[in-house]
């Protein structure tokens, strides 16, 4: 699985200017913007929400602008990346979902976090099952994976909800997490809202 996840990241887009969006029922994912530094500093701060991303800890509002220019620059290198999720009914910024290269045994990585106040009404779960889909759809990925740390159950439970399946337990970037991987030919269609916006330009400054 991890050499053909890694053939799979050598043939996706690179250096592109536009990229796609999508839409679901409730949410909206685009592109991030510098200027979304201050809304999303308010989801980054808070210590529930980051207790099992990255160093487990909340990051400042200079670490957020530093971790937006990232995802911005991650996306116009490869043509995917972490979308910046918006709820619709709100037009508030509450998380970012999408897809991350990860290390070559895991291959192409699902992400998803959500401000604490969205937990729990299964906007993950609706966000993560777009994302997949179009890595299967529109990137043709064979497999996709996710990873957190043991204990985070309700992030295992949103990958669970998603058909992916636990793999194993290993020590990845330097913490100790579980493995889920679902391939292409196991990935469940149904009739939830989702719609491509293919291509957008977008002017984002690095």
């Amino acid at each position: 699985m991890s050499a053909l996840a890694h053939r799979d990241l050598e043939s996706v887009p690179r250096a592109v200017s536009s990229f796609d969006e999508l839409e679901t029922a409730r949410l909206r994912l685009r592109m991030f913007a510098p200027t979304d530094a201050f809304e999303f500093s308010a989801i980054t701060c808070d210590p529930e929400v980051m207790r099992y991303i990255g160093e487990g800890r909340p990051i400042s509002v200079h670490e957020t602008v530093a971790n937006i220019d990232t995802i911005i620059n991650a996306f116009r290198r490869r043509g995917f990346g972490r979308w910046a999720v918006v709820h619709q009914d709100s037009g508030r910024l509450i998380g970012y979902c999408g897809l991350s290269a990860g290390t070559p045994s895991a291959g192409v990585e699902l992400a998803y976090m959500l401000a604490r106040p969205f937990w729990g009404q299964g906007l993950a779960t609706e966000a993560a099952r777009a994302c997949l889909r179009y890595g299967f759809e529109a990137l043709r990925l064979s497999s996709i994976s996710a990873i957190t740390r043991p204990s985070n159950r309700r992030s295992r439970r949103v990958m669970e909800h998603l058909g992916m399946k636990f793999l194993c337990e290993e020590i990845y970037l330097r913490y100790d997490c579980v493995h889920y991987s679902i391939d292409r030919n196991d990935f469940p269609l149904d009739d939830s809202t989702y719609i491509l916006h293919a291509s957008r330009a977008h002017d984002a400054a690095a």
